[in-house]
């Protein structure tokens, strides 16, 4: 029998770490599901060499089959950042976290977590937008 597919539709705020001495980085990702797929951008900022903040957007193309979820982050090359960053975590029960770890090939890789508010999902914004 298959699996129940969760949309992961919605604003989902995050933080991924270093295995490293650097901080963590808080994000946003705005996301979109479409069938087992789902679509949508990340938004960060991290310190600069300098010291100061520097604005970072990217792309995230993926895909969950229960609890699994992956995906694909391409930065846009703003202020030189244009690799790609892969992502496999676990959805919890209630589809508003997702833990997991994050690896540029070959090179860095750490964790992450995302959550998503309940009050966000699409079936309550659906509801919502019936009741107008």
């Amino acid at each position: 029998m298959p699996c129940m597919q969760k949309p992961l539709t919605g604003i989902w705020h995050g933080l991924y770490s270093y295995p490293r001495y650097l901080d963590p980085v808080y994000f946003v990702a705005t996301l979109v599901s479409h069938g087992s797929g789902f679509s949508g951008s990340i938004h960060e900022a991290i310190a600069g060499k300098s010291g100061a903040p520097l604005k970072l957007f990217a792309s995230v193309e993926g895909t969950s089959d229960g609890t699994a979820v992956s995906f694909t982050k391409r930065y846009d090359g703003g202020n030189d950042w244009s690799h790609a960053v892969n992502y496999n975590g676990l959805l919890n029960a209630e589809a508003l976290e997702i833990e997991g770890e994050w690896n540029i090939s070959g090179n860095w890789s750490g964790r992450f977590l995302m959550i998503r508010n309940p009050g966000t999902t699409e079936s309550v914004i659906r509801r919502e937008f019936e009741k107008a």
